[in-house]
């Protein structure tokens, strides 16, 4: 107020420039505050994607690790192939039901696979 009563006892158009400069001005700030909310928003999101693809990979080592011991487990001879027996007799095993299971396989889309390779 004080400074607006100074510029308007000078002329009118000072008035008018200077309610226009503290318009620029606030707004200036308020794109410095968003853009600032923002970039952080962006920063924090690609974290998360960064760690959404470090526990699928965790998960997916995970899982190699368990199909591996249960093959192992199943593996008579030791030869580190699996037979039609053999795997007769991993279908059999609740443990590959439930890996099946997690990975939204059913025993006989195991077959199908194992028939296939």
């Amino acid at each position: 107020e004080i400074v607006n009563e100074a510029l308007a006892m000078v002329h009118g158009m000072w008035c008018f420039l200077f309610v226009v400069y503290m318009a620029f001005t606030y707004f200036a700030v308020l794109n410095v505050i968003t853009g600032v909310f923002c970039q952080t928003a962006i920063e924090s999101a690609l974290r998360d994607q960064d760690e959404v693809v470090h526990q699928l990979k965790r998960a997916k080592q995970s899982y190699i690790n368990q199909l591996t011991e249960l093959f192992n487990d199943v593996d008579a001879d030791g030869s580190g192939d699996m037979t039609f027996d053999e795997f007769e007799e991993l279908l059999q095993d609740d443990r590959l039901e439930k890996y099946c299971a997690s990975l939204d396989l059913t025993i006989d889309d195991a077959w199908a696979l194992f028939k296939r390779l």
